[in-house]
């Protein structure tokens, strides 16, 4: 009977020794849950679904000025800049005096010139006395047209002395080289000043465009090619307009590869009617791509890059959370693309989308 007793207490013991291990198990099991009731307050969650993918390209570009409404501006003469009216960036009207350069041409020209005006004033004479000369029978029809022919001579030449001062911007009266605005426009590239000596055929001293339409030069290189045609849509953008967009389309493409940059030109002309896209302003364009595939869709908001590697969290309850590498093929303002069989993301998988990162960090140092 003594025995049994002990037994009893024995059984007893380990009876109520067992319990309590049992509970504490559940308890550590729900401690190791990585998103606590509190985590869980501060995070959401977006399904996955498939659509179809636009593929953006995302290429580096400037703007430029639209060359076919811009004048560069060479000297057709040699000389002493003797005054500069304006500066880069300045608005000049047609018409507008420029700078002035003090040129020998102009003075051999002027000396032309008052010869020219002198035989031709002989020349008016001689031919009124051979026409009344004509008319009393005095003098020949030969005669007259010799004469009408020399004034004649005399007056294309001194057309073509002020024609060449004219296409040089010259004064010939002041015996100066005075350079008007041919067109009406912004200063955009200078390269003059007051007391430098100038030759003809120097680089361009100025260029002048109007800036109501620009020129987006955006870089492709030689892997990029077959992936960008006239026509596509793109948005530019710059971080002097941090959050804008700049739409447009390729115009075309420059064919040529620039032999310094080692890249050809996708020119998009865009209208600049209210001067926000500046020449030499550094851009990024986006290339709306014309080919599109059936895809798994990740919203952007749900990714986390590290380590120069996209991650997601994949939610399946709150004891069960992993972090998932995917490797986009494409992506626009509002999904990462994955393929169909990329084996790691389906359609109707939940991703943490809010405060990710915590899970992930945790995740990761797990």
């Amino acid at each position: 009977m003594f025995r049994k007793l002990i037994l009893l207490s024995i059984v007893s013991i380990a009876f109520s020794a067992c319990g309590p291990k049992k509970q504490t198990v559940k308890n550590e099991e729900k401690e190791t849950c990585i998103i606590t009731k509190d985590l869980k307050k501060l995070i959401q969650f977006e399904t996955v679904t498939t659509s179809k993918a636009a593929i953006d390209l995302d290429l580096t570009g400037s703007v430029s000025y639209n060359q076919d409404h811009v004048f560069h501006y060479q000297s057709l003469a040699s000389g002493v800049v003797q005054k500069v009216y304006f500066n880069l960036g300045d608005f000049v009207q047609k018409g507008q005096v420029l700078f002035e350069v003090r040129t020998s041409e102009l003075s051999e020209q002027k000396s032309s010139l008052s010869i020219a005006q002198s035989a031709m004033k002989l020349a008016e004479r001689n031919l009124k006395a051979v026409e009344n000369m004509n008319k009393d029978g005095l003098a020949s029809d030969k005669e007259l047209l010799e004469a009408q022919n020399e004034l004649n001579n005399h007056t294309s030449e001194i057309n073509k002395i002020k024609e060449s001062a004219s296409i040089q911007g010259g004064s010939i009266e002041r015996g100066m080289l005075v350079v008007h605005a041919p067109i009406s426009g912004y200063i955009v590239g200078k390269n003059i000043m007051s007391g430098v000596q100038l030759n003809a055929g120097d680089d361009d001293l100025f260029v002048i465009s109007d800036l109501k339409k620009v020129w987006v030069m955006a870089n492709v290189y030689a892997a990029q090619l077959g992936k960008v045609k006239p026509g596509e849509s793109v948005d530019i953008t710059t971080t002097a307009y941090p959050g804008q967009k700049f739409s447009g389309k390729i115009t075309r493409l420059s064919n040529i590869f620039d032999p310094e940059e080692k890249v050809m030109k996708a020119i998009i002309e865009m209208d600049n009617a209210n001067m926000e896209l500046k020449p030499d302003m550094m851009v990024n364009v986006r290339v709306h791509q014309n080919i599109q595939q059936d895809a798994v869709a990740v919203p952007l908001k749900c990714a986390v890059f590290s380590d120069d590697v996209y991650y997601v969290v994949l939610y399946h309850d709150d004891c069960n959370v992993t972090e998932v590498q995917i490797e986009p093929f494409a992506y626009d303002a509002d999904y990462y693309y994955l393929p169909l069989d990329n084996g790691k993301i389906k359609k109707g998988d939940v991703l943490v989308s809010q405060n990710q990162l915590l899970i992930f960090n945790e995740l990761k140092g797990g």
